[in-house]
């Protein structure tokens, strides 16, 4: 076997060693090294930890961990026995329990409480949902449902409206055929408006069929022997007020009209049934008048 020798012969005598010696690192480059090193480690803290939670490496790792603990707890006694339901009138209760997807033997720490009230919100009879644990094996939910207000008229079709103006349903619309019906393009949207006018005049209100919204400005309301009332765009419920004592003192709608126009204040325009050749008649209100 051969072996190698590494050490440096020593210099003969006379001769002088030559050293190499490194070039010294300017001051400038240092100081720059120095600077670069410190806001390397400054980005690795404050940057580190935002792209982990922007990649959604935290936010994995923490539902991870959680339902672990929720399946430990599950094994321990904490699963879902009995789902608790208030609140519902109309809503399928087979679509809120499809919705919810909670079912019975399940964690109840690993139901996610968030995602199953959206879940719910999404139903077309519910406004608002609330859902929360009892410990130990209970599910409450609380719902608030829209309340059905009129149904909504358009191309000879009819939906249920709630008193915002959402739509709700078109289906089985039978149990609400004593709702008022109204008919327009933004019908839905003032009909709330409309509706607490009318209540104004309660025995009035059980008269009328329907209300149709004019030009995005004001309604004329149907009346139930198919008497139109037209209400101005401004101050109606004064109108609305108007026709009403008129009605009680002279039983207008007794008699055999068509139309009767409450748009110019202080005067009431009627059309006859007799006089379908577009001609009106005003009547003034005030004592001794008559035009």
């Amino acid at each position: 076997m051969r072996w190698i020798n590494h050490k440096q012969d020593k210099p003969t005598k006379g001769k002088r060693a030559k050293s190499v010696r490194k070039r010294p690192m300017p001051r400038w480059t240092r100081r720059s090294l120095r600077t670069l090193g410190v806001a390397a480690i400054f980005a690795l803290a404050l940057g580190g930890p935002a792209w982990l939670w922007q990649s959604g490496w935290v936010g994995n790792a923490m539902h991870s961990a959680w339902q672990s603990a929720a399946t430990h707890m599950g094994d321990a006694g904490l699963r879902v026995d009995q789902i608790l339901l208030q609140g519902r009138r109309h809503e399928s209760p087979d679509r809120i329990t499809r919705v919810l997807n909670i079912e019975r033997g399940d964690p109840l720490l690993a139901v996610d409480l968030k995602y199953a009230r959206e879940r719910l919100e999404t139903l077309p009879w519910i406004r608002t949902a609330s859902i929360e644990r009892q410990f130990p094996n209970t599910i409450r939910v609380k719902i608030l449902e829209r309340r059905p207000m009129a149904l909504w008229q358009r191309e000879n079709k009819r939906v249920l409206v709630d008193d915002e103006g959402t739509i709700i349903t078109s289906r089985n619309l039978e149990r609400f055929r004593d709702l008022l019906v109204v008919v327009g393009k933004d019908a839905p949207a003032h009909a709330n408006a409309l509706m607490t006018i009318l209540a104004r005049e309660p025995d009035l209100k059980q008269r009328v069929n329907a209300a149709v919204r004019i030009g995005d400005r004001r309604w004329n309301i149907r009346m139930d022997n198919g008497v139109d009332v037209r209400l101005p765009e401004n101050d109606p419920e004064a109108a609305w007020r108007r026709f009403a004592r008129l009605e009680r003192e002279h039983k207008l709608l007794k008699q055999d009209l068509l139309s009767i126009d409450l748009r110019i204040p202080g005067q009431l325009i009627v059309r006859t049934r007799a006089d379908r050749t577009g001609r009106n008649r005003k009547v003034s209100h005030r004592k001794g008048k008559n035009t």
